[in-house]
């Protein structure tokens, strides 16, 4: 395996700018090929867009008479590069090379363009790391054109997209550095994975299931583990925060992007310490659970204990538990892994336009309040399990950062 160190040095081998071909994208690949003559009755790889990850994977397993999917899919060959022209799609980074495919044929999705590459110029390798390169995905979405939620790239501004190609020698050195990188990225992802599902096994060990009907431990409702109903709040409305009142430092308003990734990227918007005074009853300190009350409702990450003190935003909703009887990190793993807090959660969610929590009436859902000793021997398991987690996570960090750098390098 490759060290920090070669990966590092791997970015500085560069070909001469004579060496390399300046060129628009068409003269190397052809975009959106013509389908080619295929019998009917021959079997080819059909792949739907959930079929194609953001970090490269194309499932092909799945199978289909050509007859089936001949009019109204986009035809690719093995060693094409498939690549998401729609918004979202397009700017999560999905796309990917084709490759297993049944009889070297592939027909998917229309809000595909695949790129065909000239194998006297291009690899395929070198042309998906290029289409998956966040700043080509940047100008792709400045280039898009449509009516919002419909907007696509057009196949033209791919043609004509300027590169300088290096010799194909060089461009599989590039990809095999690249690949190195891209799988230590995804060993690190699926190790802390595996971590995830350890502690929801281990959760599972010591409470059992809580959803069964001879579940030993006592129930009550979520409101009756605060030391106040208003322990259990949503974010400030209205005119009581206006963004106008938004600052670039100060106190912290914890959003829902924050709550996604549990707390590990950094809010972006800030108040006045006299602001954050006014808005105290919104407060959310160390050991607090924060809720997502819209877009991916019932998410719920632990505020750390080492963050200073900050304000939630009108889609966030504070749990604050009694530390006396109820460990903030039991019960935050019990709202994500109890099938019967969840069911619940989803009852009281509701609205015509956005589903949204109703606070009133998740105050009032049941949830199981084992033996505080279990609680805490659990949020101990937990808190090893993190701190490997964190060493996983800064390693992939790392890695992250220099796969970023060595792109920029390469095609920069």
């Amino acid at each position: 395996m490759a060290t920090w160190g070669e990966l590092e040095k791997a970015g500085t081998k560069w070909s001469s700018l004579e060496e390399m071909t300046w060129g628009e994208l068409e003269e190397f690949c052809t975009v959106n090929p013509k389908t080619k003559q295929i019998p009917d009755d021959m079997e080819v790889s059909f792949v739907p867009m959930q079929s194609v990850s953001d970090t490269g994977d194309v499932q092909t397993d799945e199978v289909r008479k050509a007859s089936e999917v001949k009019k109204g899919f986009t035809f690719f060959e093995e060693g094409d590069v498939l690549f998401a022209k729609i918004t979202p799609c397009m700017e999560n980074g999905k796309g990917g090379i084709a490759r297993g495919l049944k009889n070297s044929v592939g027909f998917g999705s229309t809000e595909f363009h695949v790129l065909h590459p000239d194998p006297e110029k291009v690899s395929s390798e070198w042309l998906y790391y290029l289409t998956s390169w966040d700043e080509f995905r940047k100008q792709c979405a400045r280039n898009m054109t449509g009516s919002a939620g419909q907007k696509r790239v057009p196949k033209s501004y791919l043609e004509h997209y300027k590169v300088h190609l290096p010799p194909l020698e060089e461009q599989r050195r590039i990809a095999a550095t690249l690949d190195k990188v891209s799988d230590l990225i995804a060993k690190r992802r699926a190790q802390l994975d595996k971590l995830d599902l350890l502690v929801k096994a281990r959760f599972v060990e010591i409470f059992g299931d809580l959803a069964a009907p001879e579940c030993p431990h006592k129930k009550c409702k979520l409101v009756e583990t605060c030391v106040s109903s208003d322990d259990i709040k949503c974010g400030p409305f209205g005119t009581q925060l206006s963004k106008e009142e938004y600052q670039d430092h100060g106190v912290a308003v914890w959003e829902i992007p924050q709550i996604n990734s549990y707390f590990t990227t950094q809010p972006t918007h800030f108040l006045t310490v006299e602001k954050a005074e006014q808005l105290k009853a919104y407060s959310i300190i160390p050991g607090d659970i924060a809720m997502s009350r819209k877009g991916n409702v019932g998410r719920c990450a632990l505020f750390p204990d080492n963050f200073d003190s900050g304000i939630i935003h009108s889609d966030v909703l504070r749990i604050r538990v009694n530390k006396q009887q109820v460990n903030p990190c039991f019960m935050m793993y019990q709202l994500h892994f109890s099938g019967a807090v969840q069911r619940q959660i989803e009852v009281v969610s509701s609205g015509a336009i956005m589903a949204g929590v109703n606070v009133t009436k998740l105050k009032h859902i049941e949830i199981h309040l084992p033996d505080f000793d279990l609680q805490q021997q659990f949020a101990h398991f937990v808190g090893e399990v993190d701190s490997v987690k964190c060493s996983i996570n800064n390693s992939l960090e790392k890695l992250e950062t220099l796969k970023k750098a060595l792109m920029q390098e390469y095609f920069g």
